[in-house]
């Protein structure tokens, strides 16, 4: 900011009008306030936290924090920069303690959306998240925001959730983006290589079978206690009661979601209430039911979504792309009994905060806090406790600094243009974001979303032999081919794939993730992703197509791609059925399976050939 001697004129304007008194000073007045050397005033402010609302202030900041807050309309000493707030409110910076950075709601691969999700949560005044359940990288990402590097709110983060082989969110294989598979022999030691590598806290998928339509197989409790014992605070999953119960027996801190598979009993209750918090997510099993009746509109104005994603969305709901049979129905009976539980786990005493499960499916960055603290408030709550939970109260479960407005604390703040102490929805009305001291327009934030993050790498110069992956914003080994199925750089185990996502010529390597050729184990449907042959001893998930059999396909394009259980033939470019040498003939009509071998002797795949 460029000190001046005037007040500005109504925001977001930095230099105004109201200049120093000429002549001598009237010795009954009082003498002007001092600001600090690179500080400024915002004038003229109801300050609103957890201790209400406190009419006509102003607030001093300076080196990211707030030095004081006195009575509006204090002369100022000559070169002090006052931004006028003209009546307006100012709060904490809301944290979401449940998101998902790396991811954007989608049912498809949609490419990369990880600037659009942090401005998202800027944007509609969040400054804190929890990220809980992504790739280590969000340790980087972490350090590169506090550091300055990157703008975007604070990050506490868990890196990939540790979950029972074959259960929730990975049922087919492990995914280092996402999860973990672990047992009670070796959770402890996952764990502890997790916060040694700078997990602030280890999250756990303890749940049974009420999350997906298919049985899944349940984290062990020891494997819980073993994650426990690493040391840092643990967040776990829960879907039931029983999950309830001996998570709070492990030693789990946190639970991450309220149960939704049925009502919470007074056991499950007891237990809740020895948790540091439980997370209230009500949105995110609200958000399906939302999208298909069109209370939640892809094409809103202020949902900063990619263009990728809100065709997703508008797919799903206009229904181009189909949920899992039931889905939707279980999505409904997920958010009721959520509310109900939610509602009892209030009553019994359990701390609540909210958390917005944002990057689950439809669950939007930003918006999503909003949609969730609208909920709590149809509840039952005011809009004084629902913004109380969602900064002081929520700030004081993590353990980190700020949610209030008053000297000494974090600079951290939201301007908005309506009362949030009348209506919850006045926390949207959002004319500027102050993170750090720093004041930032709203436009500013809408604009970042649209390409600011592109050319941003989360690790320093990336070393000979790499680049940095558009997509995943860290340094992968370079490859010069992208999709081809042998690159040299990638090693046995990896591919090349186009460094931005798309039709790049330059490559970065990622690794391969095993499945079953012929069980076609990657994941529901929606996963849009097919198991194929990589090479003579792997198999590995790759994006899915429409194409059949006996139609032409393409490696590069996924809209030409084979669908699950076809092979896209290298020598004609055509989709064959996969077929097992050594199992039955699954072959249609007169075709019979053709063994396809990796080098003379070695045996690979089958194809369904005529004749």
């Amino acid at each position: 900011m460029t000190p001046s001697v005037r007040r500005v004129a109504p925001l977001l304007l930095l230099a105004g009008a109201c200049s120093a008194p000429e002549g001598p000073a009237d010795p009954a007045e009082p003498a002007p306030l001092s600001v600090p050397d690179d500080g400024w005033v915002l004038d003229g402010v109801t300050v609103v936290d957890a201790d209400g609302a406190r009419p006509d202030r102003a607030v001093v900041v300076a080196e990211g924090r707030i030095v004081d807050v006195v009575a509006a309309g204090a002369a100022w000493e000559d070169g002090a920069e006052v931004v006028d707030g003209g009546g307006r409110w100012l709060v904490p910076g809301l944290v979401d303690a449940h998101v998902h950075l790396s991811f954007a709601g989608t049912i498809g691969v949609v490419g990369d959306t990880l600037g659009a999700n942090l401005a998202g949560q800027l944007y509609w005044g969040v400054t804190q998240v929890v990220d809980v359940g992504g790739s280590e990288r969000i340790f980087a990402l972490r350090d590169r925001v506090e550091a300055g590097d990157v703008l975007g709110p604070h990050i506490l983060a868990t890196g990939p959730m540790l979950t029972a082989p074959g259960s929730h969110p990975c049922e087919t294989a492990p995914d280092p983006d996402l999860c973990l598979f672990v047992t009670a022999a070796d959770a402890e030691a996952v764990a502890t290589a997790l916060v040694a590598s700078g997990a602030d806290a280890v999250k756990v998928a303890l749940a049974d079978a009420a999350f997906t339509p298919w049985g899944t197989p349940r984290l062990e409790v020891d494997a819980v206690r073993g994650a426990v014992a690493a040391g840092a605070p643990v967040y776990a999953h829960v879907d039931a009661d029983a999950d309830v119960i001996d998570a709070i027996d492990a030693g789990v801190s946190v639970l991450a979601h309220p149960p939704f598979a049925g009502p919470m009993g007074p056991e499950a209750l007891a237990a809740a209430v020895q948790a540091d918090a439980m997370h209230t997510t009500i949105g995110a099993f609200a958000a399906v039911g939302d999208l298909l009746a069109g209370r939640l509109d892809p094409d809103a104005e202020g949902l900063l979504l990619t263009d990728a994603t809100r065709a997703d969305w508008r797919a799903v709901r206009d229904g181009d792309t189909t949920l899992l049979d039931g889905w939707a129905e279980a999505s409904e009976g997920w958010a009721a009994y959520a509310r109900a539980n939610v509602a009892a786990a209030d009553a019994a005493g359990v701390t609540l905060i909210p958390g917005s499960d944002a990057g689950y499916y439809f669950v939007p960055h930003g918006a999503g806090l909003h949609r969730e603290l609208a909920e709590l408030v149809a509840l039952g709550w005011t809009p004084t406790e629902a913004l109380a939970a969602a900064t002081a109260g929520s700030r004081a479960v993590l353990g980190v600094e700020g949610g209030w407005i008053r000297a000494g604390e974090p600079a951290d703040l939201v301007l908005l243009t309506a009362d949030p102490t009348a209506d919850i929805a006045a926390l949207g009305a959002i004319d500027a974001v102050i993170l750090g001291g720093v004041l930032h327009p709203r436009a500013s934030l809408r604009a970042f979303a649209t390409g600011a993050f592109d050319d941003v790498c989360l690790s320093d110069a990336c070393p000979t032999g790499e680049r940095c992956d558009g997509v995943t914003h860290t340094c992968a080994p370079a490859c010069d081919t992208p999709y081809a199925l042998y690159e040299p750089a990638c090693g046995a185990d990896g591919w090349c794939m186009p460094e931005d996502g798309a039709a790049a010529a330059d490559g970065v390597c990622h690794p391969e993730v095993a499945c079953d050729l012929y069980a076609q184990d990657c994941g529901p449907d929606w996963y849009g992703e097919a198991c194929v042959p990589f090479d003579h001893d792997t198999a590995a998930c790759w994006p899915a197509g429409p194409r059949r059999a006996g139609e032409t396909c393409s490696w590069a394009d996924t809209t030409r791609a084979c669908a699950p259980g076809a092979f896209c033939s290298w020598v004609d470019d055509r989709c064959y059925t996969l077929c097992d040498p050594a199992g039955p003939d699954t072959c249609p009509g007169a075709q019979r399976c053709v063994e396809q071998e990796a080098a003379a002797g070695v045996p690979w795949f089958g194809v369904c050939i005529a004749g």
